[in-house]
């Protein structure tokens, strides 16, 4: 897992593109305002959204061209809206408006450069809006290579005082609903307006004390509980509470989203034995998180799996960056499955937290390269992923009926030592070095191989999971990940690829072969032997926090290598860990080696 220490100075490395390449992708996926436009005076918030239309977000150019790249393909569609007071020469306005599917983690927008009246350039406009799971925000990303300002545009609600905000370069803002205005200097680029979330019900037997006391129980993380009566009984599918989708999104090689139009389901939060009665509507929160186990989610439409319904059953673990629990999937076999719900650091960010807005990024991203690099491995040794949603950042994963190496009592004995035998250490070895060799076939690292992301039991054997750190062989991370298990290669040369899943999976198999105890212990300070370090320090600019985690992180290495000299090179089994932890990464062994000794049996001891 990610050190949560490393997360605010998290920033998703993206590409430089030159002025002609980006200008040659907005000719491609450019969207021209229709030539009846309409007068642009009338604000934004003005507009009317139809009730039966899923939109987060609408967009009106201010430039002369006015002309928006949203993607290299189509994501959003002009929508002729009327205004709330309209006169017959104001009667339509059209504006793009953009939906997000279950896919979409946020919302891309250029906006080409051109010269101004007096001849002056005005520079390009690419930013970026991320969805925020908990709320109605959206966080903006400044991703041009100038400065903007930022200012609230919006005339609701009334009184309300008046908000501007100078963007650099890489910058982020957290946003609350409304219209907001984009300008280069004195040159106005674009409006915007942020829409809510439709609100969600969770339906509510006949109302009484003890109900009431149930849903203050279960108040979201906003705080906000809305109570109303529903005169007309059960929802029906015209009274539509949050959007939800159906097609999935594309993304090109720079990772824009592309947004496709949504369908018009529902999506409700009944009891299980909910009829008539009150009902709490929630413009705020997390159901995902929020609910309690036993209670049900219904979300027709979205998502990868048509219409479904998850019934929480019981807490695997939860840390600050995730939560995990069992549940009932009305539409995977057998039904159970494994929900991980990532989790954002958003009330911070409203509160104009800066780290906490990168936090919202950092999750979002983490979600989306996760679903995109595991949904389409097939391997009996890595847990199946079945699909997600974007709107909550939550995965849909297989049940392994086992419990990952770490866990106490199962795996992990007394004195933090393995609990299990040499079979075991064969099984694990031989399933894990399976599963890594078709990862890595596929230009894929795992970045994050560790007793805690495998799951093992003697039935079903190693099943290896959680592909939230993974890249492309050719784009290896400079942080993140878990100190114990990152290579020597990393300190002078910032190495890490597939000889680094490789190296950490050594690591992991001296925790199984019993010759150290559970790394991972060390890092609390109440520990004998303490060591920790933070990954992102080792090639710090500043050099003493530098200083301190590379002289730390050569202990754990000298340490390692202690216990490597110590194997028993002439068992065959011993004999492969010790190839692994080779120092160069140029001589450790290769995944296909490993599962050759295996095919030529490697015998007990």
């Amino acid at each position: 897992m990610v050190d949560p220490r490393e997360q605010s100075a998290y920033s998703e490395k993206t590409e430089a593109f030159s002025q002609s390449e980006i200008e040659a992708r907005m000719q491609l996926s450019r969207m021209e305002e229709p030539s009846n436009g309409a007068n642009t005076t009338v604000s934004l918030d003005n507009l009317v959204v139809p009730p039966d239309e899923d939109i987060r977000i609408l967009v009106r150019p201010l430039t002369r061209n006015r002309s928006v790249s949203p993607g290299t393909q189509d994501n959003c569609r002009w929508l002729a809206l009327h205004a709330e007071v309209a006169e017959s020469e104001q009667s339509q306005h059209k504006v793009l408006a953009v939906t997000q599917t279950s896919r979409d983690i946020k919302f891309s927008v250029r906006i080409p450069g051109e010269r101004l009246d007096d001849a002056s350039p005005r520079p390009p406009l690419w930013c970026e809006l991320y969805y925020d799971p908990t709320s109605d925000n959206q966080i903006l990303l400044n991703r041009s290579d100038d400065p903007f300002t930022l200012s609230k545009a919006s005339l609701l609600p009334a009184g309300s005082p008046s908000e501007g905000y100078e963007v650099n370069p890489g910058s982020t803002k957290a946003l609350k609903p409304g219209t907001w205005r984009i300008k280069f200097n004195e040159s106005e680029v674009l409006d915007f307006r942020i829409l809510e979330k439709r609100p969600a019900r969770l339906r509510l037997p006949s109302s009484s004390s003890s109900d009431l006391s149930t849903f203050s129980e279960m108040a979201n993380s906003a705080g906000k509980r809305y109570l109303e009566t529903d005169e007309e009984g059960p929802l029906s599918p015209g009274k539509r509470l949050r959007p939800s989708e159906g097609a999935s999104a594309d993304k090109d090689d720079d990772g824009v989203i592309m947004f496709l139009p949504a369908k018009t389901n529902p999506l409700v939060f009944p009891l299980p034995t909910a009829e008539k009665g009150k009902e709490i509507a929630t413009s705020n929160g997390h159901p995902l998180l929020d609910m309690q186990p036993d209670e049900t989610v219904e979300i027709p439409g979205g998502c990868e799996l048509d219409e479904y319904t998850i019934t929480k059953r019981e807490p695997i673990a939860s840390t600050s960056l995730s939560s995990v629990f069992t549940a009932d999937h009305s539409q995977v076999p057998d039904g159970v499955i494994v929900v991980k719900v990532l989790k954002t650091r958003s009330s911070a960010a409203a509160n104009g937290d800066a780290a906490a807005a990168r936090n919202v990024i950092h999750q979002a991203d983490i979600w989306l390269r996760e679903l995109q690099y595991q949904e389409g491995l097939q391997h009996k040794s890595i847990v199946r992923l079945y699909g997600g949603d974007a709107r909550f950042l939550s995965l849909y994963m297989e049940h392994v009926d086992a419990r990952d190496l770490s866990s106490k009592g199962t795996w992990r004995a007394a004195g933090d030592l393995f609990a299990g035998d040499r079979s075991d250490g064969l099984r694990i070895l031989r399933d894990i070095a399976s599963a890594l060799h078709y990862i890595h076939g596929r230009g894929l690292v795992h970045n994050d191989i560790k007793p805690g992301n495998i799951l093992y039991s003697r039935e079903r054997g190693a099943v290896l999971c959680d592909m939230g750190l993974s890249t492309h062989a050719k784009n290896p991370p400079s942080f993140g990940g878990t100190p114990w298990y990152v290579p020597p290669e990393f300190i002078g040369l910032k190495l890490r690829g597939a000889p680094s899943d490789v190296w950490a999976l050594g690591v992991t198999m001296l925790y199984v072969l019993g010759k150290l105890s559970f790394p991972d212990a060390r890092g609390h300070r109440g520990h004998p032997r303490h060591i920790h370090w933070m990954i992102a320090k080792v090639h710090a600019r500043d050099r003493n926090p530098q200083m301190d985690a590379v002289t730390n992180m050569r202990l754990w290495l000298n340490e390692v290598n202690g216990v490597r000299a110590g194997l028993n090179t002439h068992d065959k089994l011993e004999r492969l860990v010790f190839d692994m932890l080779a120092p160069n990464p140029h001589q450790r062994v290769k995944t296909a080696d490993i599962i050759k000794a295996f095919s030529e049996q490697v015998p007990e001891r």
